[in-house]
């Protein structure tokens, strides 16, 4: 072969750029192609850097000093700079003959002398697109001219070179591309399945492991359809060959991972194309549930709203509180539309009645975005009013930032006219107006218990006419009605308003005198009242003459309970009596034989019982109405004392109170009752809760709560399981203290039951404020059931009032099956009573009462 010809003899080459060897490799090989056909040519590529402008020797380092390597290191390109650095810079091929003469080495004059180099050829590497590559260069030990041949031999193994170089850069791209294609697809959030045309998965995620449960082995080699719910797999077909035909479709489809549980996606299919060809469907999917859920969640909370019976107002949290959203409740209580007031804010349901007081609490609730609960009157759009009972809060995004307001609106108009009536009835005589004895002697109660706070005196009167029966039945009921409302408005005309008259019974009052500092101005109150009544009464034409026997008595140091002040002022009347009526006596200790108690010896005995034990717990069940299962039980002390025998807690319990022993006596009884519970729970597998009743002194004992905590600590007693009972009294005394107290017994997860309720000053409409979770209703109002029918409708109207306020309902002192029936037919949640059970020891308790 020619050596013209034997220079295309390349094909060794054109295959290690085929097989994309190493560029050194190729490097190389076409530099010991080109050296073996030039013959003491000594071959050398250098690269080039288009940012810097130099050179730098890549291969043929083998044929040069150190020195001179580092010479031409970073070489910078231009017309004189050497061979290569003047080719790079013309970009065509410079000769250089005699190195010692050229021009282009006069600055490598020595360098060329050490290395005994004397001539070099180099001609840019540059590819089709003109894209300068570097230099590729010969160099001989002695001064030496190119042939023709030389020069295609020198130009075809640059080509050979801009060649490997254009494909290993185009390999490079195609590396980094499938690179971030493969990124992109393996570690993309989403699922990513692959399919053929056939809809088989070929390729699959990692993501899809996490969404689909299924590993991959278990999802490359499946069809779609596999995976996805039968009610969902014609519409995803569809979809599937739309994306077949070149159309990326969007849907959202239920799928069923590998627990077989069922969860929404978000599945987009896109077309694989390749050479304008649709070879396959890509399919990405997003889990949605959690967003399906919530969206669902969402319609069915505005479903819920808009069906609310309570008025509700979403507003801005912006300085106007604009309206943005009312509910159908909300127009129909206030008679305004949605469009007349969207943008307003809600001032416009405000009037000339509306308590600024109300207003104000709104509006600070508003500026410090708390939560608020306050009645107040409200106008409609026909000027008509209502009592709103409005419940405020502020609405925080997830940043808990206050965005909005809402506001709940009731119309309780009528519940507040039944709770006043109901109050009312419950603690006024509805004949005279005045209130009834059981609520003079709740009232008589509270003010014996303030008293060492007070200095003024305690008097009670007690009232009887003379003679009233006969004269009842000589001129009829409807006379002698009109004769009490007469009596009772001639005591109001004598008596201050501060203080207190009570219709007992027919012809019976009872007075409280509580502000008295002179007991002188008692005796002159008395002959008034007697003055008073004795002048005639003119009634439907009958001219009526009436006396009346007052007894009178006073707060002495020796009364231990309000009842026993009352009770002496009754004993004082009946000796007015005696002594022929329309007079007035004052009770005196000294004037009767009651036996004295020895104070000292009392205490002393007390002390001993709860040293040596001698109190014990009786547990009364509290049944469900309506199972007859037992549900709770209230824990009751007795003594038994070793000589007298038992004494009844009636006895000793006021005089606990009055020395303070009470205090010590009571978290006994709440540290027995709760152990007592807890072993019983125990060993019966149950979760029977206890009530256990406290005094004044020990419920506004500073220390109570902390108290109360350890021994559920000590017993381990759920605090759920634990009731707190008290009375109505003991509310009224320091409400603010009592409310404070009641939150925190509350927060503690303590229920709180107002026992005896009904008899008592708060009443009903009272109740409304206290947290609690139960009233007991006094055995006053059970025992004549279901004969008074008085009874019977304010017992109804209790019930059907408590539980409207989300209270439970017992009632106590159930003494017979016609009390209990008509108590279940008006739905009282709970009994308790000797009907069903006595008080006695825990092991004696059943679990069913039916």
């Amino acid at each position: 072969m020619s050596q013209t010809a034997s220079y295309l003899d390349t094909q060794s080459i054109f295959n290690l750029i085929g097989q994309h060897a190493d560029l050194a490799i190729i490097f190389q090989t076409v530099s010991e192609w080109l050296e073996a056909r030039i013959p003491d040519s000594m071959v050398s590529i250098m690269l080039y850097s288009e940012t810097k402008q130099t050179l730098n020797l890549i291969s043929g380092s083998q044929h040069f000093s150190n020195r001179y390597i580092e010479t031409v290191s970073d070489l910078k390109i231009g017309p004189h700079v050497g061979a290569c650095g003047a080719a790079a810079f013309h970009r065509k091929l410079v000769i250089c003959e005699n190195l010692a003469t050229d021009q282009n080495w006069e600055a490598f004059h020595s360098l060329i002398q050490e290395e005994n180099l004397n001539a070099c050829w180099s001609t840019p590497i540059i590819n089709a697109q003109g894209t300068l590559y570097g230099t590729f260069a010969t160099y001989y030990r002695s001064p030496k001219c190119p042939t023709s041949t030389h020069i295609k031999l020198i130009s075809h193994a640059a080509s050979l070179i801009a060649l490997s170089m254009d494909l290993h850069a185009e390999r490079q791209q195609r590396l980094a591309l499938n690179d971030k294609y493969r990124s992109f697809f393996t570690y993309h959030p989403d699922a990513i399945f692959e399919h053929n045309p056939e809809g088989i998965i070929i390729d699959v995620n990692l993501a899809s492991e996490e969404i689909t449960k299924f590993n991959l082995e278990q999802t490359r080699g499946s069809h779609f359809s596999k995976f996805i719910c039968a009610d969902f797999q014609s519409v995803a077909q569809t979809a599937f060959e739309q994306a077949l035909q070149g159309h990326s479709q969007h849907l959202e489809i239920q799928a069923q991972n590998a627990l077989g549980k069922c969860y929404w996606l978000d599945l987009t299919y896109l077309p694989i194309q390749q050479a304008q060809q649709v070879v396959g469907v890509f399919g990405i999917a997003h889990d949605i549930t959690e967003r399906h859920e919530t969206e669902e969640m969402l319609r069915l909370l505005k479903r819920s709203v808009d069906a609310n019976p309570n008025g509700i107002v979403l507003t801005k949290a912006t300085a106007d509180q604009a309206i943005e959203y009312v509910n159908p409740a909300f127009e129909s209580l206030t008679g305004y539309k949605k469009e007349e007031i969207t943008g307003k804010n809600c001032r416009f349901l405000q009037g000339p009645e509306t308590d600024p007081e109300a207003v104000y609490k709104i509006h600070n609730a508003l500026q410090e975005q708390q939560e608020i609960q306050v009645t107040l009157k409200n106008y409609r759009k026909d000027g008509s009013w209502f009592w709103n009972q409005l419940i405020l809060g502020p609405v925080f995004d997830d940043k808990n930032f206050c965005t909005h307001f809402i506001g709940i609106q009731q119309d309780i108009t009528q519940q507040r006219a039944n709770s006043e009536y109901i109050a009312r009835q419950q603690t006024h005589d509805s004949l005279t107006g005045l209130i009834n004895h059981h609520t003079f002697e709740k009232i008589l109660d509270v003010a014996f218990h303030l008293q060492h706070d007070n200095p003024r005196s305690l008097i009670v009167m007690y009232v009887d006419l003379d003679g009233f029966q006969p004269l009842n039945q000589s001129l009829g009921h409807i006379i002698g009605d009109q004769l009490l409302i007469a009596v009772a408005n001639r005591l109001r005309q004598v008596i201050q308003e501060e203080d207190i008259i009570s219709h007992f019974s027919a012809d019976e009052f009872g007075i409280l005198l509580n502000k008295c500092h002179d007991l002188k101005q008692v005796a002159v109150i008395a002959e008034q009242i007697l003055k008073s009544l004795s002048a005639p009464f003119e009634l439907d034409g009958h001219k009526i003459h009436m006396s009346a026997s007052i007894g009178i008595a006073d707060d002495d140091p020796q009364i231990e309970k309000s009842t026993q002040l009352l009770h002496h002022a009754i004993h004082a009347m009946n000796e007015a009596k005696k002594e022929g009526g329309n007079a007035w006596h004052w009770y005196a200790f000294n004037s009767i034989g009651t036996p004295k108690i020895d104070y000292v010896l009392m205490r002393h005995e007390l002390m001993v019982a709860m040293q040596e034990k001698q109190f014990r717990l009786v547990y009364q069940p509290v049944i469900d109405a309506r199972s007859g299962q037992l549900k709770s039980v209230e824990a009751l002390i007795r003594w038994q004392h070793p000589q007298r025998g038992f004494i009844s807690p009636v006895e000793f319990i006021p005089f606990a109170e009055k020395t303070g022993q009470i205090v010590v006596i009571g978290q006994w009884v709440l540290q027995q009752a709760c152990q007592d519970i807890v072993a019983w729970n125990k060993k019966n597998g149950a979760n029977l809760s206890v009530a256990v009743n406290l005094s004044p002194l020990q419920f506004k004992r500073t220390g109570f709560l902390h108290d109360l905590q350890e021994t559920l600590s000590d017993t381990q007693l759920q605090p759920d399981l634990l009731k707190i009972e008290v009375t109505e009294t003991m509310l009224i005394a320091g409400a603010d203290r009592s409310l404070e107290i009641l939150k925190a017994v509350r927060d503690l997860g303590i229920k709180v039951s107002v026992d005896d309720f009904g008899t008592g000053y708060s009443s009903l409409s009272y109740l409304r404020t206290l947290p609690v979770d139960e009233i007991k209703l006094d055995r006053s109002f059970i025992e004549h059931l279901p004969q008074n029918e008085k009874d019977g409708a304010i017992v109804a109207a209790i019930i059907v009032m408590a539980h409207q306020l989300g209270l439970h309902v017992v009632a106590e002192g159930i003494e017979n099956h016609d009390q209990a029936q008509f108590l279940k037919k008006y739905e009282c949640d709970d009994f308790q009573g000797y009907y069903f059970a006595k008080p006695a020891a825990l092991r004696e308790l059943k679990l069913n009462y039916k």
